[in-house]
């Protein structure tokens, strides 16, 4: 049997955080998806194939990891917007410099319209949501896609905070307490569902848009049954570590990072009383941090070709400088590299000198199958390659 490599969803700026080779699947409000949610490694079995029960007692395995971040944040639409993974996803005491500024906006006055959501004030679309949203927390887990029968492959699933309490946690409807579904016991005190992860008769679950977010709920068949399936097991030596998140998870930037980015995307933009929106940040910061953390007032001189060009030409004759500048300024029009009048000469010696040709790949070395490429699952190495990205 052989299957394809399914791309479900491709790499924006808002999944940045996740490590190259992590395929992702998400629900959307009009495709509801079914997921099996694989098990936790066995971390005393050697065997890649190893799984423990998602909940041993009261407690449940590492079947899942939660990840701490903000989405869609800055000004724009959707498209242009980026992410911000928390230092406290692997740190909880660690600085967060993104939820300090989100924290002191909320508070204010004068900032708080950068936390709120506008999508209904603005109709041209120039803004999308919240321009800083709140850090939200999100489950993330190895899963099977069965929205459309078993698909060959592991994808890590990441939903939000109220999703993952609708399948672990509990909650309360109507003032009487409602486990969830990996949690909630029947009469005799059992697990009502089992243990969802078994992969020998795991729980289907779909997930879908419940008007005020997605919520999770068994899948039922056409009869009113609750569907289960069995995962094969050669799937399970594809997880991701959960337990280890930085396996793949990008490392968070650092607290300055943080600060360097925000300024990045405030600077230029003005609140309704014509403040710079990046003196909100300096207050935050320092409300916050003190002067732990440094804020450039402007962009870094080098980012203006103009100025470089007045600086490049600064010894030469002044009909040349004149000259020079406006070449600059054409080529800042027509998307061009600025280059000084002083570095044309080495430049012009690189172009000169004979290019040396890449080294051409070993065709008997392994290549990584190109999406669509049909695999034979037991090629375990092939697949392994395949689903983690590596080479």
């Amino acid at each position: 049997m052989k299957y394809n490599r399914f791309l479900d969803v491709s790499r924006t700026k808002q999944q940045q955080y996740f490590k190259d080779g992590v395929e992702l699947l998400y629900p959307s409000q009009d495709r509801p998806i079914k997921i099996a949610i694989l098990p936790a490694y066995d971390m005393m079995d050697p065997s890649p194939t190893g799984w423990v029960p998602a909940v041993a007692g009261e407690e449940e395995s590492d079947f899942y990891c939660a990840v701490r971040a903000a989405k869609f944040v800055g000004h724009g639409n959707r498209r242009a917007k980026a992410s911000f993974l928390s230092p406290r996803t692997f740190d909880i005491d660690a600085d967060d410099p993104y939820e300090a500024f989100y924290d002191y906006c909320s508070r204010s006055d004068e900032w708080s319209y950068l936390t709120k959501d506008r999508r209904g004030r603005l109709l041209t679309g120039e803004v999308e949501g919240a321009i800083i949203p709140r850090t939200r927390t999100f489950f993330v887990a190895n899963v099977v896609d069965m929205s459309v029968g078993p698909r060959g492959g592991v994808f890590v699933t990441e939903l939000s905070e109220s999703v993952m309490k609708s399948i672990l946690y509990s909650k309360r409807k109507n003032g009487t307490r409602l486990d969830g579904i990996a949690f909630q016991k029947d009469r005799s005190g059992k697990l009502a569902y089992g243990d969802i992860t078994d992969p020998g008769n795991a729980l289907v679950i779909e997930v879908s848009c419940g008007g005020k977010g997605y919520i999770a709920r068994p899948a039922v068949d056409a009869s009113g049954m609750i569907e289960r399936v069995e995962i094969p097991l050669t799937l399970l030596q594809h997880r991701m570590h959960m337990e280890e998140p930085a396996t793949f998870i990008q490392n968070p930037e650092s607290p300055q990072e943080i600060v360097n980015r925000l300024a990045g995307m405030l600077r230029g933009y003005k609140s309704d009383s014509g403040r710079d929106e990046i003196e909100a940040l300096k207050e935050a910061m320092s409300f916050a941090y003190g002067d732990k953390y440094s804020i450039d007032d402007d962009a870094k001189e080098q980012d203006d070709p103009f100025c470089s060009a007045a600086k490049a030409t600064s010894e030469e004759d002044p009909e040349e400088q004149a000259e020079e500048v406006e070449k600059a300024v054409e080529r800042v029009v027509d998307n061009e590299k600025y280059v000084p009048a002083n570095q044309k000469h080495e430049i012009n010696e690189r172009i000169g000198k004979k290019k040396i040709a890449p080294k051409r790949p070993n065709s008997s070395e392994h290549e990584d199958p190109a999406p669509g490429e049909e695999i034979d699952p037991s090629d375990i190495a092939a697949v392994r390659a395949m689903l983690s990205g590596g080479k």
